[in-house]
């Protein structure tokens, strides 16, 4: 049997330079990646890859791949993203990082008249500038329905699409935003996080300029580490000791997050199915996230419950008369319930799973 081909070969990947250019000029028409034997016609000079084959990158590649292209493709394929334009949405991005360079120029003076109001650093006058710009002239601002709730209605309030289209953003995708507009502007700008909340930090490589950059809410905030470990975000130091909260992510872990943003919204519409496959892409990309791998046992569960009950998750198939097919009740309600209530022993090592992981969990 001939093995099914894993790469295109001869393929240019796109940086994000070239990639952000060429999709704001209409240089690149389509999504689909060419196929051996395919002829690129000649404003398409580049590979572009699905979905399954970017999940398959090694890092090296992953992350020359421009980081809101890599999040508006972990939103496609969901229910209410069949009329997703990328083309668009990556041409807008554009004319936003721009303007937003634009200001920036034309503001400088600002620092330079007044250097000690701003922490004489003009890689924090610039973060605050951008992140400025983007809320007062760009309208950027958290979505207002999303205040009091952690279930997104829809794919818009996890990915950046959302944003661009006027919708308002979520702690999910606006320091996506800020992340991809600032590295477009050549800032070092990652994305970090905390319980249940995503920021990002300026981090240069010499280590001269290293601040928090949050901009959640209205305006531009920088607090420190201690801020994220407190309040509402309150974490263990264990949890903060094996080395995925308040440090920045990699280019698989950055994607690992929009993988379990995509469990999130399908796990939301029922789709329990797709949402483990989401959320086990997630903990592969991401081993060191907690949330990606409870998230995912969380599904599991509801799975097996559903199991339990003799149904099968809607995401599956849907029967006439799927109800009325005889099953053993009995074994089935022993074997799923014995799973349910005990707690999973499978779990990757003791140095990722801990106790202190799970919500609830009474910290020692």
């Amino acid at each position: 049997m001939t093995p099914k081909p894993t790469r295109v070969e001869n393929r240019t990947i796109i940086d994000c330079g070239v990639f952000m250019d060429n999709w704001a000029k209409g240089n690149i028409k389509s999504l689909r990646p060419l196929k051996p034997g395919d002829k690129p016609a000649p404003e398409a000079k580049v590979w572009i890859p699905t979905l399954g084959e970017m999940l398959q990158m090694p890092p090296t590649e992953l992350f020359r791949l421009d980081l809101g292209f890599r999040n508006l493709m972990c939103a496609t394929g969901l229910p209410d993203t069949k009329d997703l334009d990328i083309n668009a949405c990556l041409a807008k991005l554009h004319q936003w990082v721009q303007h937003v360079k634009r200001e920036t120029e034309r503001n400088l003076h600002r620092f330079r008249d007044n250097p000690s109001e701003y922490r004489n650093s003009e890689a924090y006058w610039r973060a605050g500038m951008m992140i400025t710009v983007l809320q007062q002239d760009l309208g950027v601002r958290y979505n207002p329905d999303c205040i009091n709730t952690e279930e997104f209605k829809s794919s818009g309030e996890g990915f950046i699409h959302g944003i661009l289209n006027g919708q308002g953003g979520t702690c999910a995708n606006l320091p996506i935003l800020y992340a991809a507009v600032g590295r477009k502007l050549g800032y070092p700008i990652y994305i970090c996080g905390a319980k249940r909340h995503l920021f990002n930090r300026w981090a240069s490589s010499d280590g001269r300029e290293r601040f928090n950059i949050d901009g959640s809410g209205r305006g531009f905030g920088s607090f420190p580490d201690d801020f994220y470990t407190t309040g509402r975000y309150q974490t263990n130091p264990r949890e903060v000791q094996l080395g995925f909260y308040l440090r920045n992510f990699e280019p698989a872990e950055e994607v690992g997050i929009f993988m379990e943003t995509r469990g999130h919204c399908l796990l939301d519409k029922g789709l329990i199915r797709e949402a483990i496959v989401a959320y086990a892409e997630a903990h592969r990309l991401a081993p060191f996230a907690p949330t990606a791998f409870y998230s995912m046992m969380k599904a599991i569960n509801e799975e097996l419950r559903i199991h339990a009950q003799g149904k099968s998750p809607s995401s599956y198939r849907e029967w006439e008369g799927w109800d009325d097919i005889p099953r053993p009740t009995t074994v089935l309600k022993d074997d799923f319930e014995r799973v349910i209530k005990t707690r999973p022993a499978f779990r990757p090592t003791q140095a990722i799973i801990t106790k202190g992981f799970l919500e609830g969990d009474t910290h020692v």
